[in-house]
């Protein structure tokens, strides 16, 4: 007796059994992203509580005058009100840096002392919806999810896309990413520029450097440095990573591909400079504050030693001439002149700053802060570190040099942290928060890499 054929109804119940999980993975990533929404909104619900802002207010209680925060929210109602990139001043006798200028209109001035991404970005808000804390605080929310949802998506296409779905919910629930939102700063929506940029680099990497990939990397990294200029010389490192990756490959192509790049980033770099050109008369694609932190992190005259844990002491009477030059010339100067003067102390600063920007916690924040942050530090880092180890990014091959893509990850991440080191380390660790993405990807990588079953 001849056995019925049963293969035709296996591939059916195979297609059956598929279909489920390819939902389950999208539930999951739903699911996921929820979570991030309802952790950050519950997390303004307490900023607004433990700061005692209403609906209706704007939230600028929250932050003490001469914050960052208030001039972002100053520029932003200047914006909307058409009186140009600019703060108005209603104390006569506030005295204001130099690089304020005054315009035509009473009491108000134009500056330059940050990138106008952020308060342009804010000001969109505060012309069509007024001022409430949602206003701004609910966009933040959204940005943050959809942050989660990149970090997802380039996960996704580094390592397998159980990776993806560990680093979005890693950064789901990292919370000093997730406080942050609540908060009017840049950090949120930096993060999520530069992610953008990222993705159109792996794209562009992955198509051979081709022209749109190429072109949109670019224009949102310029995005991204015009909302926090601390990301003006990575083009530079990406570059560099062009040439290890591509050089062998196809030498035409890669210069095509490093020209268009900085092209399409520096370029677009030049509206802004022009503005700063008809207020200051010169060219400038940073901002006035572009020193600042340096100064502050490195020279103990400084007016602002808000880096305290890193500083060295020394003999202020051999300060002196340092704090001179300052007066006489400005930051600029004052920091090259400290550096030369204690390139061994200046190294030590260094190294101090790197081992703080990869350690979990610093002196400052309160105990229960240092708690909650040592604790997702013990959930992320270790095994971000293993995966750094697992991805191989380092490995070169016949066909293609460098494992490109992990290798574009560790290029954003050796960016920060060189950057970081020689210039300075807030101590609340906020100048970490860009490459937090890229380290829960690490991370969910060394989880799936030393929790995969071995190949018998």
């Amino acid at each position: 007796m001849q056995l019925p054929d049963w293969s035709f109804y296996c591939k059916g119940l195979q297609r059956k059994v598929n279909m489920p999980k390819i939902l389950t993975e999208k539930r999951i990533l739903i699911f996921i992203l929820f979570i991030a929404f309802f952790v950050r909104f519950t997390s303004l619900i307490v900023f607004m509580y433990k700061n005692n802002i209403t609906v209706h207010e704007s939230g600028m209680t929250a932050y003490p005058q001469g914050d960052d925060s208030q001039l972002y929210y100053q520029t932003a109602i200047n914006l909307a009100l058409g009186k140009g990139y600019s703060i108005s001043v209603t104390d006569p006798n506030q005295k204001l840096p130099e690089s304020f200028k005054p315009s035509i209109i009473p009491n108000t001035y134009f500056h330059n002392y940050y990138p106008p991404v952020y308060s342009s970005f804010l000001s969109m808000l505060y012309r069509f919806f007024g001022t409430s804390i949602f206003v701004y605080a609910i966009p933040q929310i959204i940005i943050g999810v959809i942050t989660c949802y990149l970090t997802y998506i380039i996960a996704k296409g580094v390592f397998p896309t159980k990776v993806g779905l560990m680093a979005s919910f890693l950064l789901s629930i990292y919370h000093p990413i997730v406080w942050w939102t609540s908060y009017i700063r840049t950090e949120t929506l930096f993060i999520f520029l530069l992610l953008l940029a990222v993705v159109f680099l792996i794209k562009a990497v992955k198509n051979n450097l081709n022209t749109g990939n190429t072109i949109l990397s670019g224009l949102f990294l310029t995005v991204a440095c015009l909302c926090r200029t601390a990301v003006l010389y990575l083009p530079i490192f990406i570059v560099f990573y062009f040439i290890m990756i591509f050089y062998k490959k196809d030498k035409k192509r890669l210069l095509y591909g490093m020209a268009i790049f900085l092209l399409s980033f520096y370029i677009s770099l030049l509206p802004w400079a022009y503005r700063n050109y008809t207020v200051y008369h010169k060219f400038a694609i940073t901002t006035t504050e572009a020193w600042d932190a340096f100064y502050a992190c490195n020279v103990t005259s400084a007016v602002l030693p808000f880096f305290d844990l890193y500083e060295v002491k020394y003999d202020q009477e051999k300060e002196d001439d340092i704090a001179l030059l300052m007066a006489s010339k400005g930051v600029k100067e004052a920091s090259i002149a400290f550096v030369k003067k204690h390139p061994l102390k200046y190294l030590k600063l260094c190294t101090k700053r790197f081992l703080a920007y990869w350690g979990p916690i610093t002196k400052k924040p309160s105990f229960a802060k240092k708690v909650a942050d040592t604790f997702i530090y013990i959930i992320v880092f270790p095994m971000a570190f293993y995966g750094f180890y697992k991805s191989k990014w380092w490995v070169i091959n016949s066909k293609s040099g460098f494992n490109p893509i992990p290798a574009l990850l560790m290029t954003v991440i050796l960016y920060y942290t060189i950057l970081h080191s020689l210039v300075g380390v807030d101590d609340a660790l906020i100048y970490r928060y860009p490459i937090i993405p890229l380290i829960c990807i690490f991370s969910a990588y060394g989880y799936y890499a030393y929790f995969k079953p071995s190949k018998s």
